[in-house]
C-alpha cells in the first residue's frame, strides 16, 4: 500500500510539474506574442523614434550645406548609429510660400516612421499660413497606418491631437529617395558643387558662391578671409569649376565661412 501511495504521489507531482511547465510556457509565449504585437504597433514605433531623438547627440552627424534653387532652399542631415543611418532629416523653405520639414526614422536600415510638417501659404495680401503634420507608420517596409493634424498656427498644431487618415487617401507604395539625401549631405552626384565666383558685398564682407550644372548653388558669407579666400580674390579664374572643401557654421539658412581648401 505504501508503495502504491508513493507511486501515486510521484505521478501527481509529475503531473503538477508538467501542468506548471505548460502554464509557464503559455505565459512566456503570451509575453512573446504580446511583445511582438507591441513592437509592431504605431505606439511602439513612436517610442522608438522618441528614443532616437533623446540619444541624437550621441550619434555621428553629417550635414549638408544649404542649397538654393530658384525660390527654394533646403539642407539635409543624417544621423548614424554604428555606421548605419537611423534618422534622415530635410528642412526646406520657400520664403513667403511656406516651409517643410521631413523626418525619416529607420530601424536596421528599414523605414518605420515618416513625419512631414508643412507650413503652407493661404494666399491673400497678408501672409497667412495653414499648418499640417502627417505621420506614416511602416512595418517590415509595409504601410501600417497614417494620421495627421491641422491648425492655423504652429503652437496650436502642437496642441492638436492626431486623427486617423483614411488608408485609401495614402500612397502606400510611396518611394523615398534616401540616396538623394545621402548625395545632398555629402555634396556628391547631383549635388556636387564647384567654385563659381566670389562677390564683394562691402570692404569687409564677401560671398563665396558654389554651384553646379543642375542650377543648385550654395552661398557662404565670408567675414574673415583666410589664405584660400585671398588666393581666390587674387586669381578667381584659376579656381573656376574647382571643388572646394569648406568648413562653416550654419545660422538658420545662412552659412558663415570658417575656412577652406582645394579638394583633391
Amino acid at each position: 500500500m505504501k508503495k502504491l501511495y508513493a507511486y501515486i504521489t510521484v505521478i501527481l507531482l509529475f503531473s503538477l510539474g508538467w501542468i506548471s511547465c505548460q502554464s509557464n510556457n503559455k505565459v512566456n509565449q503570451h509575453l512573446r506574442d504580446s511583445l511582438m504585437a507591441t513592437n509592431s504597433s504605431d505606439s511602439s514605433i513612436l517610442d522608438y523614434a522618441l528614443g532616437l531623438e533623446k540619444l541624437i547627440n550621441t550619434y555621428n552627424k553629417s550635414e549638408s550645406p544649404v542649397y538654393k534653387k530658384g525660390d527654394y532652399s533646403f539642407y539635409t542631415v543624417i544621423f548614424e548609429k554604428d555606421s548605419l543611418p537611423v534618422i534622415y532629416k530635410e528642412y526646406g523653405d520657400s520664403g513667403n510660400y511656406g516651409s517643410t520639414t521631413k523626418k525619416y526614422y529607420l530601424n536596421d536600415g528599414e523605414l518605420v516612421l515618416y513625419i512631414e510638417k508643412l507650413k503652407q501659404s493661404t494666399g491673400g495680401d497678408k501672409p497667412n499660413y495653414d499648418f499640417k503634420e502627417t505621420r506614416v507608420f511602416y512595418r517590415n517596409n509595409v504601410f501600417l497606418r497614417a494620421d495627421e493634424r491641422k491648425a492655423e498656427s504652429d503652437s496650436l498644431l502642437n496642441q492638436t491631437p492626431f486623427t486617423l487618415v483614411d488608408a485609401s487617401l495614402i500612397d502606400k507604395n510611396q518611394q523615398f529617395d534616401f540616396q538623394r539625401i545621402e548625395d545632398a549631405t555629402h555634396t556628391t552626384g547631383e549635388y556636387n558643387l564647384v567654385f563659381n565666383r566670389l562677390d564683394s558685398v562691402s570692404s569687409r564682407k564677401m560671398k563665396l558662391v558654389l554651384n553646379n550644372s543642375s542650377a543648385y548653388q550654395s552661398i557662404f558669407q565670408v567675414t574673415k578671409p583666410d589664405s584660400l579666400i585671398q588666393k581666390i580674390k587674387a586669381s578667381p579664374y584659376s579656381y573656376k569649376g574647382k571643388k572646394l572643401n569648406i568648413k562653416y557654421n550654419r545660422e538658420g539658412s545662412n552659412m558663415i565661412y570658417q575656412s577652406g581648401a582645394l579638394a583633391f
